[in-house]
């Protein structure tokens, strides 16, 4: 995973592309010819991108109003922008954003300009306790580790190993009552446009990786499915599917993904 800074201009960032897609304006002309030949590969592009996020407020929502959560630790945040987590949080709620990109991490502290509870530090993803275990971190959450962590649409960039060792470190490193919620993207990009959009993906400096719904439950572990179990978005956020069955039919699986709310067994 070569960190491919967020000022870089020379050639297209992933994270200012997802921003131009979600309609932002933190992206350079080369972000934008490379989100338009995207988007001419998968014109419904835009409109899912705009169902991850409403779906990233939906988590927002539920970690805070619904199951109480009054810390959420989000991994790989990219820009803190266009309806981010700490948007739709209940108030007072402490948010730690992170991202391994040092360029990215001061960007987004001016974006945050200051929000009173809103935190953001520079940590690889791959490796949560790092950043768990900062002192500055510690002094924020004070000791505590009944928290909610957020890794969503993370998982394409993502080796199998990463994953299990994400899902072992935070499960032996939070309280029984923690939370992981995780956005995973579908099985693998087979079609002609999926594989284009791959090549692309690998211009910009990122290799992808997309496996199917059993590989992800085996990778979780030991983490399991709380009762809402595995959703579509469209299911997540309670609407009619925004794609058509041409759209569908690019889609591994004919499906957006899956989110879920991981938990620890009793």
């Amino acid at each position: 995973m070569p960190i491919n800074t967020i000022v870089d201009a020379s050639i297209p960032n992933a994270g200012r592309v997802y921003d131009y897609l979600l309609g932002g304006h933190h992206n350079f002309e080369i972000d934008r010819q490379a989100a338009e030949r995207i988007r001419t590969l998968m014109p419904f592009l835009p409109k899912l991108m705009r169902l991850f996020r409403w779906c990233l407020q939906d988590v927002a929502y539920e970690l805070t109003y619904v199951r109480g959560y009054d810390a959420i630790v989000d991994f790989a945040s990219g820009l803190p922008t266009a309806d981010h987590l700490h948007t739709g949080v209940a108030p007072d709620t402490t948010i730690i954003y992170s991202d391994r990109d040092p360029v990215c991490v001061e960007y987004g502290r001016e974006i945050l300009n200051n929000t009173p509870n809103v935190h953001y530090f520079q940590a690889d993803c791959r490796y949560p306790e790092k950043l768990l275990e900062r002192p500055e971190v510690q002094s924020i959450l004070k000791g505590k580790r009944r928290l909610a962590f957020v890794y969503w649409g993370i998982s394409m960039y993502l080796k199998d190993e990463d994953i299990a060792r994400i899902s072992k470190t935070l499960y032996d490193w939070s309280d029984q009552d923690s939370c992981l919620a995780f956005y995973m993207q579908p099985a693998d990009m087979d079609s002609e446009a999926g594989r284009k959009v791959d090549e692309l993906y690998k211009q910009m400096g990122d290799q992808l990786h997309f496996r199917t719904l059993p590989v992800f439950e085996q990778l979780f572990k030991p983490w399991v499915a709380d009762s809402l179990g595995f959703r579509t978005m469209e299911d997540w956020h309670g609407v009619e599917s925004p794609l058509s069955d041409e759209d569908r039919s690019i889609l591994p699986d004919g499906t957006t993904g899956w989110g879920v709310y991981l938990v620890k067994g009793k």
